[in-house]
């Protein structure tokens, strides 16, 4: 078995807790034997077998493609806006306070959200302030008593599985003051709640990252792209809970879609990205020259992977596809350097969706119109639109790109605010 070496895909190495669902386990030995091929089938006529294999196998490709596109298509253009619950007169948090905290305000995903969740709560008059954990899990902990000492009406943490701060959610609960979750656990549905609830214990609401829908996504485009014939290097990262729901979504449906294709995942942590993404990304290519896809968990870890393949000569042959909608990237999208698609969050609403949660509960709200948990809209971008948007702050500040509107958003929930 030597299509990339899928002996090695560590789906959990380094993991901080070893969390990863059978789901993913059950996808790599399904690409393993896909990667083996059908060796030890019997037959009596082989060059017939090998006729009809390659007629089955083209078909399943040409069906996985089929679907991937078909799947594309429905997040390729603008997405209709939602109010995430029942109007209310927000005026009653005029004056109160609310502590943010920035898991990494260097990360442009965390600060996107973090600005947009500032002006939503500066537009009640809701008084905000800062910390940030610098992309460690122990200094949420400590951010949040440095806040309850502020006595605020509620505490926003911007990323960070609340799993690494369990002592300050226990302290903010004794106190009573709510804390909203965002950007970092997704939102549970039916199939991965039993694994994503514990996360969200004692957390008051969730405004929480699309990262399952992103990882299929992304898979969709890069089974497309290749006409089923995809090498994968997957950069995922450990202690951020979205990368590996993104993650496991991403292998069960390459595994679903393109048999053929194959997958090396590598895990660098958020604190590593600057020194070990490109060595990572150069290594690889070295021990597996057919890799032609590289997708990084996060589009910022594109700034250090894209100068990697471009140092190595395969600016033409490996191609980049990522997931946030960060300007940067989305920029290099549009100019052709290296990626070629990026599965855009909208950033913006997250940060709005955040503030909207907040307010439910410092507005005193019955819990009716409490709204407990809400993701934000998907778009993916990619040569084929992305001449359509602006790529301007102002642009991916007010989420026009998702919504085709520079005020759509806002006017939804001003509106929604002042109870009508």
């Amino acid at each position: 078995m030597e299509n990339l070496g899928i002996s090695e895909l560590q789906i959990s190495k380094q993991r901080k807790r070893g969390r990863y669902s059978a789901v993913v386990a059950g996808s790599v030995l399904a690409l393993m034997l896909a990667a083996c091929g059908s060796s030890s089938t019997a037959s009596s006529s082989p060059s017939s077998t090998t006729a009809a294999s390659s007629s089955s196998s083209s078909a399943s490709s040409a069906a996985g493609v089929a679907t991937a596109t078909a799947e594309l298509a429905k997040y390729s253009s603008v997405q209709p806006l939602t109010p995430p619950g029942p109007a209310f007169n927000a005026s009653k948090a005029s004056g109160k306070l609310v502590w943010l905290i920035e898991q990494q305000s260097a990360n442009p995903a965390v600060a996107a959200v973090a600005k947009n969740a500032q002006t939503a709560l500066a537009h009640e008059n809701v008084k905000v302030l800062t910390c940030d954990a610098h992309g460690v899990s122990v200094n949420i902990g400590s951010c949040i008593q440095q806040g309850l000492s502020q006595h605020p009406a509620a505490i926003i943490v911007d990323g960070g599985d609340p799993e690494s701060y369990t002592s300050g959610i226990q302290a903010a609960n004794s106190a009573h003051v709510p804390i909203i979750s965002g950007l970092d656990v997704p939102i549970p549905t039916s199939s991965d709640a039993s694994q994503i609830d514990p996360h969200l214990t004692g957390i008051a609401a969730n405004a929480g990252p699309p990262d399952p829908l992103s990882g299929t996504l992304a898979a969709d485009y890069v089974v497309k792209n290749s006409n089923a014939n995809a090498h994968v290097l997957f950069l995922s990262s450990p202690g951020i809970l979205g990368s590996n729901f993104e993650e496991q979504n991403f292998a069960s449906t390459l595994k679903s879609l393109c048999p053929k294709c194959t997958l090396i995942v590598k895990p660098v942590v958020i604190t590593n990205w600057a020194s070990d993404l490109g060595p990572t990304v150069s290594s690889q290519m070295r021990l597996h020259p057919d890799i032609n896809y590289v997708v990084p968990v996060f589009d910022p870890m594109a700034a250090y992977t894209d100068p990697a393949i471009i140092q190595a000569g395969k600016a033409s042959s490996v191609k980049v596809v990522t997931v946030n909608g960060s300007l940067q990237q989305m920029t290099n999208l549009s100019q052709k350097q290296v990626i070629v698609c990026d599965v855009g969050q909208n950033l913006a609403e997250l940060g709005f969706l955040a503030a909207d949660e907040t307010l439910r509960y410092i507005s005193g709200v019955p819990s009716s119109d409490l709204v407990k948990e809400v993701q934000p809209g998907v778009r993916v971008f990619s040569a084929s639109n992305i001449g359509s948007i602006s790529l301007t702050p102002a642009a991916f500040n007010s989420g026009e790109w998702y919504t085709g509107s520079a005020s759509a958003m806002t006017d939804m929930f001003y509106k929604l605010w002042s109870g009508s």
